[in-house]
């Protein structure tokens, strides 16, 4: 049944095995190093591509003038400029302000923690 070239054809099949399997295995390592590499290849270009816009806006005049008006608070001549602050994030109020009566320094309520606690010890009193 079993004969001398079946054996030999079993043996060669598996050395051929055995050699073309770790190929492959570093082939199938490539493909996949290489597709990682061209996803980040195109995330730097993308992110490329947005930088030189933003230099390309940077030669537009009005964007400039936009951003000297955001950024450094500046006007034209004649333009008066005013800065309005949000009272609650405000750190200095002017004295008998709206705002400095809400400070907690100014502020004449008792904090709902210590009512609780007068109502218990008011309570236990009687």
């Amino acid at each position: 049944m079993f004969t001398w070239r079946a054996g030999v054809l079993v043996v060669v099949l598996a050395l051929a095995v055995a050699v073309v399997v770790p190929s492959v295995r570093v082939y199938l390592d490539q493909q996949a190093t290489l597709t990682e590499l061209a996803a980040q290849r195109d995330d730097a270009q993308d992110e490329v591509d947005e930088l030189q816009a933003d230099v390309n806006r940077w030669d537009d005049d009005a964007y400039v003038i936009a951003q000297a008006r955001e950024r450094l608070q500046m006007v034209f001549p004649g333009e008066t400029a005013y800065k309005v602050t949000d009272p609650e994030t405000a750190e200095n109020h002017a004295d008998g302000s709206p705002a400095a009566s809400r400070l907690p320094e100014n502020s004449t309520e008792v904090a709902w923690y210590d009512q609780i606690w007068e109502s218990v010890e008011e309570a236990g009193s009687e």
